[in-house]
């Protein structure tokens, strides 16, 4: 029985270790070019502080559909967290204005 549940916990630890040793790939989201320029309090922060914002300026409908419990709907009318990220949109989708509160 102490043999059975080595092995067990050998062959455990050794999946745990090739999950953790996998190939992973770099989520690199690049901004679309019809999209304004990333605002400098983008540009200063995180790689996935950039990341996230392209993502949300490549899929707005997704994000519109998660609300926003941060309470910004009160003081800025946020509907959703699209609105913590975009601004404003303007022809074809495009973003014409950023908003810093997916920054905090």
């Amino acid at each position: 029985m102490k043999k059975f549940l080595s092995l067990l916990f050998l062959i455990a630890a050794i999946a745990v270790f090739l999950a953790a040793c996998g190939s992973s790939k770099d989520i690199n989201v690049t901004l679309d070019k019809k999209h304004e320029p990333f605002p400098d309090y983008v540009l200063n922060s995180s790689d996935l502080v950039q990341e996230t914002y392209a993502m949300v300026s490549n899929y707005p409908e997704v994000v519109a559909g998660v609300p926003c419990y941060c309470g910004c709907f009160a003081s800025d009318g946020h509907k959703s967290n699209l609105d913590c990220f975009i601004d404003q949109f303007g022809e074809d989708n495009a973003v014409t204005g950023w908003d810093s509160m997916g920054i905090a």
